[in-house]
């Protein structure tokens, strides 16, 4: 579901994309030989390590929430590794179980938030759906 990617995006700030965008991104890596280390690689991980902390104050999220969220995603980053290496798995195959660590990561770190923190993750959300698509449909009016 989208709002469970979404969720898991602003809450990993430092490494969750689409699970599709994170597989090509690796591999165009290792065929350039340049193992993920380029500039824009590099300014892309700022951006996101900026928005979970953006994320993480407007939260309010306790150092420890911080930490056990971290430790969420980073054991969600290793899942996924050994999902996209699993050359047994067809591509549905891999999707079904990229969607499946997504749903359970969110399960994860919604029970690590309080009730407040989760209404206004919620609402923050929301308003960032709206704004988001907001923005597509001006961008095709002005085209």
């Amino acid at each position: 579901m989208k709002s469970n990617r979404f969720f898991t995006f602003i809450l990993s700030g430092a490494m969750v994309l689409p699970m599709a965008a994170l597989a090509q991104t690796a591999n165009t890596a290792t065929a350039s030989g340049d193992n993920g280390n380029t500039a824009a690689a590099q300014t892309q991980e700022k951006e996101r390590g900026e928005r979970g902390e953006k994320f993480a104050k407007e939260l309010n999220l306790t150092p420890d929430q911080q930490a056990e969220l971290k430790s969420i995603r980073e054991n969600m980053k290793q899942q996924a590794q050994a999902i996209k290496n699993d050359s047994s798995l067809t591509a549905d195959q891999k999707k079904a179980k990229f969607k499946e660590l997504r749903e359970s990561s969110h399960e994860q770190m919604m029970a690590k938030l309080t009730p407040d923190q989760q209404a206004k993750f919620k609402e923050m959300r929301k308003e960032h759906r709206g704004h988001r698509h907001g923005r597509k449909g001006e961008d095709k009016t002005q085209s």
